[in-house]
């Protein structure tokens, strides 16, 4: 059996007329319904894990770029073991809960403090729903909305200071999405939920598809079948990489120490699974 959610919104992007460089402004609102869609199918695990999600396009309006949304949310009950809460229920929860989270940002908050906050506030949302007394409720992953958070406020980066989105719906309105919002510390989220950390070092072998050639993000891998992203932190081989002393290219291979680090909480549940290139031994070309 399934349970099928429509909840209506509509996202409002205020700017001035005649405003420069048009185009950030259609790539601020692209973000922001993507963002918005990931924070509601955040929610609509915390009732059943089995949910699909899909954003239909209800109507468009100029002025301030207006849409109007429907939240289309599929949930799976055929392996339920008890009755799952009215749809009415569950709509209202996503409802206030997106608009909590959304505050978050309009109320500039950044701190793990005032995470916790929001994490409990939508537990408080769960119960007055009855949702939490559902065997299929689990409260939301804290880390997930941290980063669902921190997404949203990404969409507002492109915006100035006279710019700003607006969320309504039946019976809420956030204002004020604005840019200048600091982002969540992820580190410090994940360290905070951590309660065992385990580091091991391993020699792998892997196969170039993309070297770094910037200095400043990850190299793409092959290992077997599988891709893999993953940073070189070894200072003195990559300054004579990005000097040309050393070259390679895709298809050759690098023999590597890799350091993995990884994160559990209270209950034994992986958290963060961190892998990072401590030094480069050897170049293998690919003759």
């Amino acid at each position: 059996m399934k349970k099928e959610l429509n909840n209506k919104y509509e996202i409002r992007l205020d700017f001035k007329r005649e405003t420069e460089n048009p185009s950030r402004l259609f790539r601020a609102f692209a973000e922001m319904i993507e963002s918005v869609n990931n924070l509601d199918f955040l929610l609509a695990e915390t009732v059943n894990t089995s949910v699909k999600s899909k954003i239909v396009l209800d109507d468009i309006e100029k002025g301030s770029i207006i849409g109007r949304f429907w939240s289309a949310l599929t949930i799976n009950e055929d392996s339920k073991l008890d009755n799952s809460p009215d749809k009415k229920e569950i709509e209202e929860y996503i409802e206030e809960s997106r608009a909590e989270s959304l505050k978050f940002i309009s109320e500039q908050k950044s701190s793990i403090d005032d995470l916790d906050k929001l994490a409990n506030n939508l537990k408080k949302i769960a119960e007055e729903k009855s949702l939490s007394d559902s065997f299929n409720y689990a409260e939301p992953d804290i880390l997930k909305l941290a980063k669902t958070i921190n997404k949203i406020n990404d969409s507002t980066q492109e915006l100035n200071q006279d710019e700003s989105f607006e969320l309504k719906s039946n019976n809420k309105t956030i204002k004020n999405i604005k840019s200048g919002t600091d982002k969540i510390d992820i580190d410090a989220v994940e360290n905070a939920l951590t309660e065992n950390e385990i580091i091991n070092e391993t020699e792998m072998i892997y196969l170039i598809k993309k070297p770094d050639f910037l200095g400043d993000s990850a190299w793409s891998f092959k290992h077997g079948n599988k891709s893999a992203s993953i940073k070189i932190s070894h200072s003195s081989w990559l300054e004579e990489f990005h000097s040309g002393k050393i070259a390679v290219v895709p298809g050759d291979s690098l023999k590597v120490l890799v350091k993995q680090t990884s994160k559990y909480n209270t209950n034994g549940y992986l958290i963060s699974d961190k892998k990072e290139i401590v030094q480069v031994i050897d170049v293998i070309h690919n003759n």
